[in-house]
Order: C-alpha cells, then sequence, then structure tokens
C-alpha cells in the first residue's frame, strides 16, 4: 500500500511540473506579447494619423480664411474701379495690377487647399483602415487576455491543491521508501514503474512470474532491466 502512495505521489510531482509548465508558458505568452505589440503600435499610428489630421484642417481653415480675406479685397479693388479717384491710365494699370496679383493668390490658394483637401481624405482613409484593425486587435487581445487570466487562474488553483495533495501523501510514505525514491529520481526518470499486462511500464520489459506475483502482494521489488520500483494498481489491470 505504501508503495500505491509513492506511486500517486509520483504521479501527481508529474502533473505538478505540468502545471508549472502550462503556468510559465501562459507568463510568457508569445501570442499575447505579440497582439499587445500590434495593439501599441496601432494605437500609436493613429495618434500620428490623427494629429496629421488635425493639422491639414487647421491649413485648410486658415487658407479659406486667407481666401475669404483675398476676395474681399479683390472686391474692393474692383468697386474703385468705378470711383471717381481712378481718374488716369496710370491709376487704372495699377488697380488692374493689383486685382491681378489677387486673383493668381486666391488661386494659389484654392489649389493649395484642394491639395490638402485630397490628402485630408486619404489620411481620413487611413485612420478608418487603423480603427478597424485596431478594433480588431483589440477585441483580440482582450480576449486572449481574459482566456489566460481565466486558465491561469485555474492552474494555479490546482497547483495549490497538489502542493497540497503532495503533503498529503508523503506523511503516508515510509522515511527510506521516500529517500531511496528521492535519490532515484536523480539518475532516473519516474522511478516507480507500474505492471501493466504484467510488463515494466518504464521500459516495457516483461516481469518475471515470481516477481509479478510478489509486488502484487506489496513485495518491494525492481525492475531487472532498468531498476526501477515496480508497483501494482489492482484497478488498472
Amino acid at each position: 500500500m505504501k508503495l500505491q502512495f509513492l506511486y500517486e505521489y509520483q504521479q501527481q510531482e508529474n502533473y505538478y511540473s505540468k502545471l508549472i509548465q502550462q503556468i510559465n508558458q501562459i507568463k510568457n505568452d508569445d501570442i499575447t506579447r505579440r497582439l499587445k505589440d500590434e495593439y501599441s503600435r496601432l494605437k500609436s499610428e493613429y495618434s500620428i494619423l490623427y494629429s496629421k489630421k488635425t493639422d491639414i484642417e487647421k491649413k485648410i481653415l486658415s487658407k479659406n480664411t486667407n481666401c475669404k480675406r483675398l476676395q474681399e479685397s479683390k472686391n474692393n479693388y474692383e468697386k474703385l474701379l468705378y470711383t471717381p479717384e481712378i481718374n488716369n491710365v496710370k491709376k487704372l494699370e495699377t488697380l488692374m495690377k493689383q486685382i491681378e496679383d489677387v486673383e493668381k493668390n486666391i488661386m494659389l490658394e484654392r489649389t493649395d487647399i484642394e491639395d490638402l483637401e485630397k490628402n485630408l481624405k486619404n489620411v481620413e482613409e487611413e485612420i478608418k483602415k487603423i480603427k478597424k484593425k485596431y478594433a480588431f486587435i483589440k477585441k483580440k487581445y482582450n480576449k486572449t487576455k481574459e482566456d489566460n487570466e481565466q486558465r491561469m487562474n485555474f492552474l494555479l488553483n490546482e497547483k495549490t491543491g497538489t502542493e497540497q495533495f503532495l503533503q498529503e501523501l508523503k506523511v503516508r510514505i515510509d522515511a527510506d521508501l521516500f529517500n531511496n525514491y528521492m535519490k532515484m529520481k536523480g539518475k532516473i526518470s519516474n522511478p516507480i514503474a507500474e505492471i501493466k499486462n504484467r510488463k515494466c511500464g518504464g521500459c516495457g520489459v516483461e516481469v518475471p512470474a515470481m516477481h509479478y506475483e510478489a509486488v502484487k502482494l506489496g513485495d518491494y521489488m525492481k525492475c531487472q532491466s532498468c531498476g526501477r520500483i515496480l508497483v501494482y494498481i489492482k484497478n488498472n489491470n
């Protein structure tokens, strides 16, 4: 019976090792890290594009204000054409030159506005794409993070429960037997092997009939091939 407790201890140790491995995998989860990096990258890119959009909108507003001011100047110059103040050719030519210059400036401003509006449209399209990707990555990241947190909570609870169970099992195991088991662990993996179909569960070599019967009775026997401690579990045979 003591051997069965020790075998169960070994099984729980193996389970505990798998728990630790899974916990470390979650802590170092590459998928979550890559999603987080992509999430941060898109957030940064969105911020840059939004600032660019704001800057273009300010420039368009400024250009429109300039256009309005220039148009008012042109209107005022045109009104002067029909006033007594323009009473000679030289004044007329000067005024016409001023009107022409203003019209050129208006055209330049409008051309700039058209270019800015095209740029603004392109930036807005990029922002839409980024927002779509951002929403997708954010949702996927949050879902993965939530799943990992739930999985981690389960694993940590299992870890605590297994630690307690290992302590309970250790109390039931003979000290000398346990110390021998610990020494063997340094030389061979899973030093206790269950007999299945009359074969050693560690190396697969058939156990002699005499040894098999002795192990069934609870006697301490080792596999003649691999040296593992043999144990017989009734419900598994």
